[in-house]
């Protein structure tokens, strides 16, 4: 008898446990791998912004961060730059704006954290309701042998318990993701208002600096640019809408 064999012993609520388990996987490792390259991309920029505002300013650096934003449109903070190089404010008008930026973009660094916090809860209760099940089928060989087959009631309520140490055990993986990435999450939330708040420090410099130079220019002429402002359009007129 395999793993899965012995599994499937539990009843027939495994056929749910089993399917949770692999999602709370699944789940786990695609947000890990996600916010772990988030958190180091944002960190990475959060630094050098940190670098350009104690130190003195190094504007190639900057517009070497600024020409990496176009190349990547996955990362929060390259949104947050783009939005900040192509947006003709200044000021605290400015500084709303990356801010308000900032807030919408945060709300996808918890995709699919639902699913986690639902096995929580569902996997322990599943679980209990499999042994519930187990134990009905145990007394109700019970009722017809009576106690002349202890092994077989004993048997009964032991394959029940199966149902119990799975929905904790998946409970258990799922609260060690849960907050573990949540950590993460809360770690990226603050680089970006750390870093939001640099760069309305260093804005004027670095408009400058950008204004200037021609290969900026082309860049955000560019049709990545370009869709990015009209996306950046429609999301805010829905929002109002």
């Amino acid at each position: 008898m395999n793993a899965f064999e012995y599994l499937l012993r539990g009843g027939p609520i495994m056929y749910i446990l089993l399917p949770m388990s692999a999602i709370v996987l699944a789940v786990g490792l695609e947000r890990s791998f996600i916010l772990r390259k988030e958190k180091i991309q944002t960190e990475k920029v959060l630094n050098l912004l940190r670098k350009n505002v104690i130190e003195r300013l190094d504007t190639k650096s900057v517009l070497d961060l600024l020409k990496n934003s176009y190349d990547s449109q996955n990362f929060i903070i390259n949104k947050i730059l783009r939005l900040f190089v192509e947006a003709d404010l200044e000021g605290e008008k400015l500084e709303f704006l990356i801010e308000a930026e900032a807030i919408l973009e945060e709300k996808k660094l918890k995709d699919r954290m639902w699913v986690l916090d639902t096995a929580i809860t569902m996997a322990p209760l599943l679980g209990l309701l499999g042994t519930i099940i187990g134990i009905v089928s145990s007394f109700h060989i019970m009722s017809i042998s009576g106690l002349g087959k202890p092994a077989q009631i004993t048997g009964g309520v032991a394959e029940a318990l199966i149902a119990t140490a799975t929905g904790l055990v998946i409970a258990i993986v799922s609260l060690g993701f849960f907050n573990f990435l949540h950590k993460w999450i809360q770690t990226i939330k603050s680089s970006l208002e750390s870093a939001a708040r640099l760069i309305t420090i260093l804005h004027q410099p670095i408009r400058t600096a950008y204004r200037k130079s021609p290969e900026f220019l082309d860049v955000a002429s560019d049709s990545k640019a370009q869709e990015f402002q009209a996306g950046y359009r429609m999301e805010k007129e829905t929002s109002i809408a």
